[in-house]
This record gives structure tokens, sequence and C-alpha cells, in this order.
């Protein structure tokens, strides 16, 4: 048999059989064939357990191990004597299925960097039908400390399913975030944070414009930030920033002023609240949730988000998922900041 050091097959890999001495492996979106491999090393990679002398490997085999190992579809064998392996512990059962989806992109430090995940902190400012359902997928995702600022009572247009709930209509805002990111994730820090301690990111989560005010505020702290957008027939994730190092969202104003002379004046309209209140589409508001904490997950896990320089926009008539650039305005002032060398 093999010995302990020799490949098994990845936590998210999945093993398919094209022949006696063939197999088709999947991992994700990606697969490869593989074929010529002796049958024990075969039955070793497949879970099997065979009995007789390990066969000599010739270079060209071995070449095909090291490579499917360096594509994660292979992961190198703990030590014999482990009893389990450490690298497939999610740090809670829940949790499992997000560990198999973070080794299809990050191979073995998947259980690092889901454990690392109950040390990051989130806040989520705004009264969209958004902002509580996203704290509650972050928080079902493993963050371990999310917290919802919204002001006022809880109205039916709130509700959404993961976030505010009918039953909720009349309570304060904020308690009943809190609830619905506790149902979400029972272990959660839902907690309001204490003065001078800052977040690893905050979400504006509005159904206006984000107000220049809280624009600058962020930036002079150095504090990473994500926007997200709602209106009757559009949903917007983006952009990410990320202060001193990437775009903003005056950038993006700047940008839109320089096609359009009339922006300026418009982008003032925009800012004053609706005759009658938000609106939008309940499914519109799902499809954003989710794709806004799949960039905040990104960011915390240290990936490199698409929203960063841009925004994800789903817009009718075919509801795509479309992805459109912000550069940095030279007009702007938002490089004048830098990030925050305090923060790792």
């Amino acid at each position: 048999m093999p010995d302990a050091q020799d490949p098994v097959l990845g936590p998210a890999t999945r093993l398919l059989w094209r022949g006696p001495d063939e197999i088709h492996l999947e991992l994700g979106a990606n697969g490869v064939v593989v074929e010529g491999l002796p049958e024990p090393v075969l039955g070793h990679i497949a879970g099997r357990h065979t009995t007789g002398p390990q066969p000599r490997l010739d270079h060209t085999a071995r070449l095909a191990l090291t490579a499917l190992t360096e594509g994660g579809y292979l992961w190198p064998s703990v030590p014999a004597e482990s009893a389990t392996d450490p690298r497939l512990h999610a740090p809670l059962p829940r949790l499992a299925g997000d560990l198999r989806s973070l080794a299809v992109r990050h191979g073995q430090r998947a259980a690092e960097l889901l454990a690392a995940r109950r040390y990051s902190c989130v806040e989520i400012h705004g009264s969209s039908r958004v902002a509580v359902h996203l704290a509650a997928v972050l928080a079902a995702a493993g963050v371990g400390r999310v917290r919802c600022t919204a002001t006022g009572s809880v109205h039916l247009s709130h509700t959404a399913p993961g976030g505010l709930a009918p039953e909720d209509e009349g309570a304060v805002r904020v308690a009943a975030a809190d609830r619905a990111v506790r149902r979400a994730a029972p272990e959660v820090d839902a907690t309001p944070l204490a003065e001078g301690e800052r977040p690893d990111l905050t979400v504006i989560a509005e159904d206006s414009p984000v107000p220049p005010e809280r624009r600058d505020s962020l930036h002079a702290a150095g504090a990473p930030y994500l926007c997200l957008m709602l209106s009757l027939d559009r949903g917007v994730v983006g952009p990410l920033v990320l202060p001193g190092l990437t775009s903003c969202v005056r950038c993006a104003d700047l940008v839109r002023r320089d096609r359009d002379p009339a922006w300026t004046a418009l982008a003032v309209q925009l800012a004053t609240p609706p005759r009658y209140g938000p609106a939008s589409d309940v499914a519109v508001a799902a499809v954003v949730a989710g794709v806004a904490a799949l960039q905040a997950l990104a960011f915390l896990d240290g990936e490199d988000p698409a929203t960063i320089d841009g925004t994800l926009e789903i817009s009718p008539p075919d509801w795509r998922l479309r992805r459109r650039s912000w550069p940095v305005h030279p007009e702007c002032n938002c490089t004048e900041h830098g990030p925050d060398p305090t923060r790792g």
C-alpha cells in the first residue's frame, strides 16, 4: 500500500469511474481524466483498501500524482497514527458544506480560513431590506461577529426570507435584526461595537446613494467598506472600497459626471428618499444579499473580490449578473487616505 505521505482524494473532489483503470475527478467546475496509474494506486486514491506490495511508480506516474495534488484534486494523507484529519474539521457541524466549498478554492487551507472567520467582524448600516438578510447569511457562514445598526421600527415591507420576519412588524428594528442573526447562527456575537472599535468590514446597505459624510468618515479612518443598493427593478453590489488603494463611490459619481454633464444635479435628487418609501422585488433582494455575502466573505478570506474597482449589477430584462468597472478618478480625493497601518 502507499505510505502515509501518498495522496488521497480531497474532501471536495468527486471521483467517477470511467473504466477499470480510468477515473474522472471533478473539483467544482473543473475536471480531469486520469488513466494509466496502477490499479492499487487508483484504489488507494478512491479509499479502497488493497493488499499486496505497492507497485513501483515510474516518473510519469509520480508527475501525474504531483500535478493532481497541486491542482487540489488530491491531498497528501495524514500520518497513519492520526485519528482524524485536522484539515477536514469544520468549527461547527453545519459548516461542513462551507468547508468543502472552500477546499475547492483554497485546498488544505480551507479549515484554517473557515476557523479564521470566527474572529472576523462585520457591521452593516442601512435600512435596505437586504441588510438583515445579509447579516444572517454572513453569520450562518461562520463570521463570528455581525452587527446591524438599523434604526426605527420594522414594517412589513422590510421583511424577507432569511431576514426580518412578518412577526417582527412593529418591533424595534435593531432588536429584530439581532434575533434574525441569532436564528441563523445562535453562537454569533451580535453586540454593539465599543467606542473606538472598528469592524473588519463595514457594509452600507441603503436604497439611496451613500451619504458623503459616511463616505468621508470611512476614508478618514482607512476602513474598508462595501456598498449595496436595491431599487425598484435593479440591484447593485459594490464597490468594495479599500481607502487609498481602490476607487470609491465618489469616483463612480465623477465618472458618471464626465459622461453626463447633468449627473451632479441628478445625483442630488436621487439622494432624496422616494415619496412612497423604499420598494424592491423580494427575489432581487435575495440575489443581492447572496452576492453581497460572497463578496464580503471573499474579502474576509483574503481573496480579491470582483467588486474591487467595480460593481456587480442585476437588472431586467434578462436578470443577468454583470460587472461594471469604476476606475479611480483623478479629481477624487480618496487616494489621500491610505489603509490603516494598525489593521492586520
